[in-house]
């Protein structure tokens, strides 16, 4: 076994389901992921488009500043080499939480959205839009992003960042309902962990392990396939089973 990244796990499992003949309208993933600018790359590279979730040191540019390729010379000696940099005087990079006391999102107001029903009732976020320019690898402007700040309306200290590669005609109700829909992968693990025991384990062997969970995979693709054929029952808590699409959609609210 040889230590990798789990984004570059992530992107050899995205190339194995494509290959066998899998298509995506988006990816969307939690800022473990959208927090690496390679892994960003990569994806849109593969003409994918994404929602990803950003840590609040993600760093970019509202306004992309100036890149200039003149000579540099070191010390005003010698040939000047032409090396792409930032001109001087221009504003770093901030982090995208920062980003909130710029004037553009300052004086934008707060739109409120209701993403789907949860738990507890009608999930309802309060939403600034706009376009960054985030870092590339050499620390330029690389591509620009939509950007979406969300706020939740009954703990405004809860504040999420997200980035999308997505063309700019794209509607922000379409990128909420992106960014909002990993509570299926969550509730996917959960039904996982307390219906099929797939936390059950107690084996020493990482290929009993390896087939411990490919067995439960199955026998939880199995069940869902029989629940469609034949009608699921109602569900105790009233919720959609993970594997349908239970949100009401992103919808606009006064």
């Amino acid at each position: 076994m040889v230590y990798r990244p789990k984004w570059r796990i992530a992107l050899e499992l995205y190339d194995r389901a494509i290959t066998n003949g899998l298509h995506f309208d988006w990816l969307t993933f939690d800022e473990g992921y959208g927090g690496k600018p390679e892994f960003l790359w990569e994806v849109a590279a593969r003409q994918q488009s994404y929602v990803a979730e950003t840590p609040r040191n993600f760093t970019g540019w509202l306004k992309p500043p100036r890149v200039v390729t003149r000579p540099y010379h070191r010390g005003r000696r010698g040939q000047g080499r032409a090396v792409s940099r930032l001109a001087c005087g221009s504003r770093p990079a901030h982090r995208v939480e920062d980003l909130l006391n710029d004037c553009t999102l300052r004086n934008q107001p707060w739109q409120r959205w209701r993403v789907k029903d949860g738990e507890k009732g009608p999930l309802v976020w309060e939403c600034k839009h706009t376009f960054v320019t985030i870092k590339d690898d050499n620390g330029l402007p690389g591509p620009r992003l939509h950007l979406i700040i969300v706020r939740n309306v009954l703990d405004p200290e809860e504040v999420k960042f997200f980035v999308s590669n997505a063309s700019p005609q794209t509607g922000v109700g379409t990128l909420l309902l992106v960014a909002f829909s990993r509570w299926r992968v969550e509730r996917c693990f959960e039904d996982h962990k307390s219906e099929m025991g797939l936390d059950q384990y107690e084996g020493r062997r990482y290929l009993g392990r390896k087939r411990h969970l490919i067995l439960s995979a199955v026998s939880y693709l199995f069940l869902p396939e029989v629940c469609e054929e034949w009608g699921e029952k109602s569900r105790v808590d009233r919720l959609p089973p993970p594997y349908s699409d239970g949100s009401v959609g992103a919808v606009l609210v006064g």
